[in-house]
């Protein structure tokens, strides 16, 4: 196992990862398209806490070929992916749309509004609205221009 990374500090926790990478034989594999399996160990202390560190394990599967990326490449790749998905996630949950308190009756409904805000979040100028709930607040006084902006929305990032 290749220990990758340097000990991170922030949000009151202290955290070391370590990678380890396997190649995956494809001709026997029920995943086509993934050529590695990737382990990632994560060792971790709450500091505001003064708790015991505490350790968990995620498995990756990706398409890159064994040997394309460094062990320390990948762990890069995978805390990168963690960094938006936080940054996503906060904003759907600390808005006014509290994602995590919304009752999930249907799975596919959940998905489908899911999607819907993934789709807000990338065309809402919320940035220059003071914040999503500020855009939210604005764009339910001035309705005309939110269908303007669903209409006027392109499907490619300029």
């Amino acid at each position: 196992m290749d220990i990758v990374g340097e000990l991170e500090y922030g949000h009151g926790r202290v955290e070391l990862r370590d990678i380890c990478i396997a190649p995956l034989d494809t001709e026997n594999s029920p995943f086509p398209n993934i050529r590695q399996i990737i382990s990632c160990t994560r060792i971790y202390r709450n500091l505001k806490e003064d708790a015991e560190p505490a350790m968990d394990t995620r498995l990756f599967g990706t398409s890159l070929e064994y040997n394309e990326k460094t062990a320390r490449q990948i762990a890069r790749i995978i805390r990168e992916h963690w960094s938006v998905e936080n940054l996503n996630h906060w904003k759907r949950d600390a808005s006014y749309w509290q994602e995590d308190r919304t009752a999930k009756r249907d799975p596919q409904g959940a998905r489908n509004l899911g999607l819907l805000r993934n789709a807000l979040i990338a065309i809402i100028p919320f940035q220059e609205l003071g914040g999503l709930n500020a855009a939210f607040d604005y764009y339910h006084d001035h309705r005309g221009k939110s269908l303007n902006l669903i209409k006027s929305a392109s499907p490619y990032p300029e």
